[in-house]
């Protein structure tokens, strides 16, 4: 009976003083918020890159010179990278003792606001499916051996299926199949057999609004697999000193690349996020404390009333503390769904106005920052309410009654 009384006591107090706890729960929301996001972006792209690493397949890429932390960010975020080198290129590279194999990339950008682009400012990569050794085993939906003429492979955040039919710079293309989704930019590219990418440029003076200006002696890049140590290869980092020293034309990415300008990335933003949410989490626990210091001190006549009625000390701290609880759960509910739903619903414009990989977590990889946030939401409301509550239940019926009047 004394746990409903005291529950029927706090919401006719919260619903009296209604503006002020939605204020209340609205600071502790903004905070939950923060960290919420905090939290998510850092899970979902660790997670990311790791996946998107391990799928690279390369052990190098070989991109001209000063162009590597361009390629970087293209594989991150999917924003278009085009540069362009000269085919010979590859065969140059081919014939290091410690190269297994090679295969190339072409490096295109959709149209924007053109009729002869169905899909605009997509980050288009024509590849060598005779030799390529890093998509085939990206396949999800459709048939790598289908990889022939117009037939091209579309990346998992595109939302295509096997059959589709595609048009760039005037060119028809059909998806043979779906790749699994990375997390990373690569989601967004779609995957042209370079026969079909040089046929799609040849013809673009005529069919598309804009040429493309590329010739078959032209690729972007050089994707690069090396020979194990013990088969006379050499540990990536020395590989690349060596590419880059013998061929001076070219500058190598090696996947730890990826992981410094993804680290340094997130590590920018989740400062931010985190001292911002720290700043104003110490600002709520104040606020909510010096609100209900004042509530308290407006309501000692009724506490007095309580105390002279029978209620306890432990009944008076107990409500207000509840009340706190309260605050801190309501606050805390609010933030996680409006932080969840921003940050999933947006996670492309994150990813690329960021610069960093972004795979959506999964339900079970939530349920424990949500119950980390949850808890630390709760314990601010009821440490923020711990003062006023002890001091208040400490007083005496009649002092209370007199110092409320």
């Amino acid at each position: 009976m004394k746990h409903f009384l005291t529950l029927y006591l706090v919401r006719k107090n919260i619903r009296r003083h209604l503006f002020r706890y939605l204020i209340l729960a609205v600071s502790v929301a903004v905070v939950v918020g923060l960290q919420v996001s905090a939290l998510l972006i850092d899970l979902a792209s660790q997670q990311s890159l790791g996946l998107g690493l391990k799928r690279l397949g390369a052990d190098l890429v070989a991109v001209p010179r000063g162009l590597s932390q361009e390629l970087a960010r293209a594989y991150l975020t999917g924003e278009a990278a085009v540069f362009y080198m000269d085919k010979s290129i590859q065969d140059r590279i081919s014939r290091f003792d410690f190269v297994s194999q090679t295969s190339s990339q072409l490096f295109i950008k959709s149209l924007s606001n053109a009729g002869c682009c169905s899909l605009r400012n997509i980050y288009l990569i024509g590849f060598e499916p005779e030799t390529d050794f890093i998509i085939k085993p990206w396949l999800k939906t459709g048939s790598f051996d289908q990889i022939l003429g117009d037939e091209v492979l579309a990346g998992a955040a595109l939302g295509l299926e096997p059959g589709n039919t595609l048009k760039f710079y005037g060119h028809s293309f059909h998806v043979a199949g779906v790749l699994s989704p990375t997390g990373m930019g690569l989601d967004r590219a779609v995957f042209i057999p370079l026969s079909s990418a040089y046929q799609m440029a040849e013809e673009s003076g005529i069919k598309a609004e804009q040429t493309l200006q590329i010739s078959p002696s032209q690729i972007s890049a050089v994707l690069i697999k090396l020979k194990p140590e013990n088969q006379g290869g050499l540990p990536a980092s020395r590989a690349a000193f060596e590419l880059e020293q013998k061929i001076p034309e070219l500058s190598i990415l090696q996947p730890g690349d990826l992981s410094n300008k993804f680290g340094q990335n997130l590590s920018m933003v989740l400062r931010d996020l985190s001292s911002a949410s720290y700043a104003i989490w110490t600002a709520t626990a104040l606020l909510i404390a010096l609100v209900f210091a004042m509530a308290t001190n407006e309501r000692k006549r009724e506490i007095g009333i309580l105390r002279s009625l029978g209620a306890t000390r432990w009944f008076i701290f107990r409500m207000i503390i509840i009340e706190g609880i309260l605050i801190g759960l309501s606050g805390s509910i609010l933030g996680l769904i409006v932080s969840t739903g921003l940050i999933l619903g947006f996670s492309s414009l994150i990813s690329q106005s960021l610069a960093i990989p972004f795979f959506q977590p999964q339900a079970s990889q939530l349920i424990p920052v949500f119950l980390i946030v949850l808890c630390l939401a709760l314990l601010t409301g009821s440490v923020a309410a711990l003062y006023p509550a002890l001091r208040v239940s400490q007083l005496e019926p009649y002092q209370a009654i007199r110092s409320g009047e």
